[in-house]
């Protein structure tokens, strides 16, 4: 693993064009991939990426070209393998946010829900093909320390405080999770999403 060099810690969006690049899961993958390790986040090849997410490494090209192009991520390195040119790619950004500017804005809400739906559909795709692959412990397996865990909470009404503590206390797991060492030759690979928001009255 190297370091990302120059990458942001955490990169706001505020353009639509960025916004639309991020809004294909496929795109999503590739820039969940490279983020992972936080600070040793990977530095990978075209073929990498590919084998790393079971794709073909042809469909990734325009994908990378559009993420590059984004400034979401950047060419580490070139080298030459086997009298080819092969670029290596990393992050620009360990973790990426929109502006509320660009969420409100009632003529970018279609491309938003685009975004978000590319999100959903990148962890649902991997889901279901780990679980078509009996590779993720479900029914009375997943009552293991190591099962599918996947739940909706009811809506609650707590004071802004203690909505705020449980929002650091969110965030403070998925540092976690994102920091977690991933060269472990024994470890097994864990997928996380959270989703959680809070309702107020705009000023």
């Amino acid at each position: 693993m190297q370091q990302p060099a120059g990458a942001l810690p955490v990169r706001v969006i505020t353009d639509l064009e960025t916004m639309r690049t991020l809004s294909d899961p496929t795109r999503i993958a590739i820039l969940r991939l490279l983020m992972s390790g936080g600070r040793s986040a990977p530095v990978m090849s075209a073929k990498e990426i590919a084998t790393a997410l079971s794709e073909p490494q042809t469909k990734l090209y325009r994908h990378l070209k559009q993420l590059e192009a984004a400034g979401l991520i950047q060419v580490a390195e070139t080298r030459l393998v086997s009298g080819i040119q092969e670029q290596r790619y990393r992050t620009a950004q360990l973790a990426f946010t929109l502006s509320r500017d660009l969420v409100t804005n009632g003529s970018s809400s279609t491309e938003f829900g685009d975004t978000l739906a590319a999100v959903f559909s990148e962890f649902h795709t991997e889901l279901i093909g780990n679980l078509s692959a009996g590779r993720v412990p479900v029914g009375s397996e997943a009552e293991t320390p190591l099962g599918l865990l996947i739940g909706r909470g009811m809506v609650t009404r707590v004071s802004p405080g203690r909505a705020a503590e449980f929002r650091r206390r969110l965030l403070a797991l998925q540092t976690e999770f994102d920091t977690l060492a991933s060269d472990d030759p024994s470890g097994i690979p864990m997928h996380l999403l959270i989703g959680w928001y809070t309702v107020t009255e705009p000023e």
